[in-house]
């Protein structure tokens, strides 16, 4: 048999275990927070004896518990000690009489006592009494731990001294003892939080936050302090080191002073469209290993038609070849695209690529000095529409996804790149449920039939997008424990967009501005590569000068982002758009048109020619009034033209899309009051400074008052919106 003894007996804070606890007895501990209730623990226990023994036996008492004390270190300054703590350390614990050991060590706890202790900081001078001594469960201390002396010195200055105490141990039965020094945990603590207001809207931005962290002690010695992050997304009930995927943090720990980067991603928002759904439903078309083939009706690796304009209509892995726009045709090359029959001054015999050289092949890794090496996004006006672009393996195509998480009607622009980064070509992704085989057959004044697209070139239809609130605190948490919490703010939004408007144009170039919402003068949300807001859509769309004659040509597609501020100085070709064009007479030209490397349209369809519009009035010439306008009822932001003549057949509506303006802002102006669509015919380069700026179109308007015109002349450098219409020559060469 054995004997256990311990003292203080009948203390509440020290729980003898019950007699019917099987194997040896156990103390219970609970240090109390009052440091005059904290006794020490004595126990004792005998060897094993034998059952007869009727002698006395002697108990050795030894201590349980850890004393902590607190005396002057060597070099500590005279002054008062106002108060001891420690912090979040372990307060319970169960001690073990027969093997001398502690478990279950939990519940950290705070525990302080007010001291007013006078010091001359003479070395080893005590700063607690004995009754003042902590007496504390025996543990290796938890993170969060520290020790926090509160001091005033001789000046009168109030001094916080904190140490982090994590990690050490507190042995069974020993006496700890802190020395209070100015060279030791004599430390003034700076931690902070400054920098930019961190709330941004639902486009998501990028935030400059500073942070500081260090110590000083008395002798102006600094030390960096490092920090950590830490992040809760249900208003700071839990926190995580794993940020939500809206936020990302740079870097997410650090010492001293530290620029922290807040970048927050866009918000992908919500719509109820039908159109959406109609996307989001299809069946999805290609995979990373084999991807659909724009070129290829049925998306077989074959290039049969290429194009700068390619149509998606289903989530899927698509790729498209690096060729030359319309370079391709029926399966086989077709030079006609890139060289003109045609001959005169202002005839571009052959056309020209981004180094301004002469188009040789339709491949453009096949033409001087054109090597791809990368691949990736200039825009897109839906957050998310396109993804993951890259090149093939050999170079010769331009994979990319559009999900079906993130899929609606949209436009995107891709482009290839050499190694230096320049841009070689770029193509237009439309993104649509339209179907472009509903073609609109019209009869024009000359009794002449073109079939048009059924909507704009880059039309979406209406919609209401909603983008949610975004809410996460974000706790910085210093190494001696000290903590800043921010909350990151992404404001909740909600956009109409009006339908049909479309992607707009400068004439001759191939790649579109950005289309309007159609609800005012505003631009729809474009983003860039990194998926940050390109421009502010209530303002100016990215515009440049640009150098004269070919090298216009060059810029223009080395630059698609880029919307041309000057006018087509010293650039005096009429054939952009209709390889073959050379007559300039706005009355000759509707048929066999020679679509070129730089037409925008999709797959089987040019820009129109130049009496594609005559039908739209009664003389075929400008109208002022609704009964010379062959049109179904008045204007409503746009008209709704008839196919035939004298107000028969069909109509169809043209929407008043607005332009991108010439001035040096490009600015979308006249939404919902005017309309301009490009032909591809050329006015005069010959003639006077205004004709040889000018380029044929349809232009209609009602403010101040009613007017339409199907052979308008409009400044080439606005940005209007397209109508292709069906091609009606061969497309073989």
């Amino acid at each position: 048999m054995k004997f256990f003894a311990y003292a203080p007996k009948d203390n509440g804070n020290y729980v003898l275990s019950a007699n019917t606890q099987a194997g040896s007895p156990t103390i219970s501990v609970t240090i109390p927070g009052n440091v005059d209730e904290q006794k020490d623990l004595l126990v004792a226990k005998t060897d094993e004896l034998d059952g007869n023994i009727n002698t006395a036996v002697p108990l050795t008492f030894s201590h349980a518990l850890t004393a902590i004390r607190f005396v002057c270190g060597d070099d500590m300054q005279g002054g008062t000690v106002k108060s001891v703590s420690l912090k979040n350390v372990y307060s319970k614990g169960t001690y073990n009489m027969e093997t001398e050991s502690w478990s279950s060590v939990n519940t950290p706890a705070t525990f302080s006592q007010t001291l007013n202790k006078s010091t001359a900081g003479t070395a080893n001078d005590p700063l607690v009494t004995e009754n003042q001594t902590f007496m504390m469960v025996p543990q290796t201390l938890p993170d969060g731990a520290q020790l926090e002396v509160v001091f005033t010195d001789n000046a009168n200055t109030d001094h916080t001294l904190s140490a982090d105490i994590r990690g050490q141990a507190w042995p069974i039965g020993k006496t700890v003892t802190y020395k209070i020094s100015n060279s030791s945990i004599n430390w003034n603590y700076n931690f902070s939080l400054g920098g930019e207001d961190a709330n941004v809207d639902y486009t998501g931005g990028r935030k400059q936050l500073t942070v500081v962290s260090n110590r000083t002690d008395g002798k102006g010695t600094s030390q960096p302090v490092p920090w950590s992050i830490q992040y809760s997304t249900d208003n700071g009930n839990s926190w995580s080191v794993i940020a939500p995927e809206w936020v990302v943090a740079s870097p997410e720990s650090g010492t001293e002073q530290s620029k922290l980067l807040i970048t927050y991603l866009p918000q992908e928002g919500t719509d109820t469209s039908d159109h959406t759904a109609m996307l989001k439903n299809s069946s999805p078309k290609g995979s990373d290993a084999v991807p659909y083939n724009l070129s290829n009706p049925q998306g077989l690796t074959e290039v049969i038609n290429t194009a700068n304009c390619y149509v998606v209509g289903a989530p899927g892995v698509y790729s498209l070849p690096l060729i030359y726009g319309n370079a391709i045709a029926a399966g086989v090359s077709n030079p006609s695209a890139y060289t003109s029959k045609a001959v005169g001054t202002n005839i571009l015999s052959t056309f020209v690529n981004h180094r301004g050289a002469e188009i040789s092949a339709p491949e453009i890794y096949n033409n001087t000095d054109c090597h791809p090496s990368q691949c990736g996004i200039v825009w897109q006006d839906a957050y998310g529409l396109v993804s993951d672009v890259r090149l093939s393996e050999d170079y010769h195509s331009l994979i990319f996804k559009v999900d079906k998480r993130t899929i609606r009607q949209g436009n995107a622009v891709l482009a290839v790149y050499d190694a230096s980064h320049n841009i070689m070509w770029s193509w237009h992704i439309w993104v649509t449920d339209t179907d472009m085989s509903r073609t609109v057959s019209v009869t024009n004044y000359q009794n002449e039939k073109s079939d048009f697209m059924p909507v704009n070139l880059g039309a979406c239809d209406e919609n209401v997008i909603t983008y949610n609130e975004r809410r996460c605190k974000v706790k910085l948490i210093s190494a001696y424990g000290q903590v800043l919490i921010k909350e990151l703010i992404q404001s909740a939004a909600r956009f109409e967009y009006g339908g049909k408007t479309g992607t707009f144009y400068q004439w001759g170039r191939k790649d579109p501005i950005p289309p309007g919402t159609g609800k005012g003068n505003v631009f729809r949300t474009v983003y860039n590569a990194d998926g940050t807001v390109m421009f502010d859509p209530t303002k100016a769309y990215p515009t440049e000068e640009f150098p004269s004659d070919k090298q216009n040509i060059a810029v223009s597609i080395q630059k698609p982002e880029k919307r041309m501020s000057n006018k087509y100085r010293g650039c005096t070709y009429t054939n952009l758009w209709n390889a073959d064009e050379s007559v300039l007479d706005v009355l000759q030209t509707n048929v066999n048109l020679v679509k070129t490397v730089y037409d925008p349209c999709p797959v089987g369809f040019c820009v129109p020619g130049s009496r594609a519009f005559t039908g739209f009035t009664t003389n075929g010439r400008s109208q002022k009034t609704m009964a010379g306008i062959n049109a179904d009822g008045g204007f409503d932001q746009g008209f709704s033209f008839y196919t035939g003549a004298n107000k028969t057949g069909s109509t169809f509506f043209f929407p008043a899309s607005g332009y991108s303006s010439r001035n040096s802002s490009g600015q979308l102006r006249d939404v919902s009051d005017l309309g301009h669509y490009w032909t591809s015919v050329r006015r005069n380069p010959d003639g006077t400074e205004k004709e040889k700026n000018e380029a044929w179109g349809l232009g209609f308007y009602v403010t101040p008052s009613l007017y339409l015109n199907p052979i308008g002349s409009i400044p080439m450098i606005n940005g209007c919106s397209i109508r292709g219409v069906k091609q009606v020559r061969a497309v073989l060469p």
